[in-house]
């Protein structure tokens, strides 16, 4: 079992360039993955959604990648000499007219807006590729190391959960009968009142009361609810457990039990019920972090 919830950090440098990879994810019903890259790095986005895919299945992953070159090979000075020209002869010109003296020096016009410019090319070195991917992988790598992680976690959550909802269920499947027999007492009790000095049919009575206690009987509930858990349990135990399976079934739990609930005229049964699902909506948060 994995959680969707993970991050991953990985660096590479040469002397070249110096490449980052932050790899964080989150809960979502589908993968979606949302790539930062440096504009360098663009035409590589379509070969790390693939290789992201590999990894993992279902989560909203963002990755984050910073590059920074560490060698002046592609960078270069940019003088603008037209525009010092203007700056100086702007400057000689301000002096004349306000009758100053003064010299302009080279330091002062080099500093000035966009007199001198450092300007990177934007072409990449063949070895940036396979440095990227390496980070990317080992960024990676480390989230998915991460959900696994925190997948034992939630499997051990989720098995508590389920055993305290099992005990719940046990604890209804016991009361059915004792629920049974009150249901069966207070029928006869409302029938005879009814027909007090009239002549009641002894077989006719048994068929009716029998009629509402099937319709007011939670055993076929009560199986389904069984067998649900006991495909709930198989899920947790297996090696690859699928969080919309899960998902799934756990609808299928708080399904059953508000059928019972709703059918339950006795307070035990009731107060069983809201126990039951409390649990469900319990796991049923938890199931949301599962891959």
């Amino acid at each position: 079992m994995k959680s969707m919830t993970g991050f991953g950090s990985e660096r590479t440098q040469d002397s070249l360039v110096a490449v980052e990879v932050n790899v964080r994810s989150v809960n979502g019903r589908f993968l979606e993955p949302r790539f930062h890259l440096p504009r360098e790095f663009i035409p590589f986005e379509i070969e790390l959604r693939k290789i992201l895919a590999e990894k993992i299945s279902r989560g909203t992953v963002d990755v984050f990648v910073s590059r920074r070159v560490r060698t002046a090979k592609n960078v270069s000075l940019q003088v603008n000499r037209d525009l010092a020209r203007r700056y100086l002869q702007a400057y000689q010109g301000l002096a004349k007219d306000l009758k100053l003296r003064g010299e302009v020096h080279l330091e002062s016009i080099a500093r000035l807006p966009d007199v001198v410019k450092l300007e990177e090319s934007h072409e990449l070195d063949p070895k940036e590729k396979s440095i990227l991917l390496k980070t990317f992988r080992g960024a990676l790598e480390a989230c998915v190391k991460e959900r696994v992680r925190e997948g034992k976690a939630l499997r051990r959550d989720l098995g508590q959960m389920l055993s305290s909802l099992e005990k719940q269920v046990a604890v209804i499947g016991k009361l059915r009968e004792e629920a049974n027999r009150q249901l069966q007492d207070r029928f006869e009790a409302r029938v005879m009142a009814k027909l007090k000095g009239s002549e009641v049919d002894p077989a006719r009575l048994a068929q009716e009361i029998a009629l509402q206690i099937d319709r007011a009987d939670i055993n076929e509930e009560l199986q389904r609810l069984n067998e649900h858990l006991k495909n709930y349990r198989q899920m947790l135990g297996a090696a690859q457990t699928e969080g919309k399976k899960l998902d799934f079934y756990t609808q299928e739990l708080l399904r059953e039990v508000n059928t019972i609930g709703s059918k339950s005229q006795v307070a035990k049964i009731t107060q069983a019920v809201v126990e039951a699902k409390t649990l469900i909506e319990r796991l049923r948060e938890q199931v949301q972090n599962v891959e």
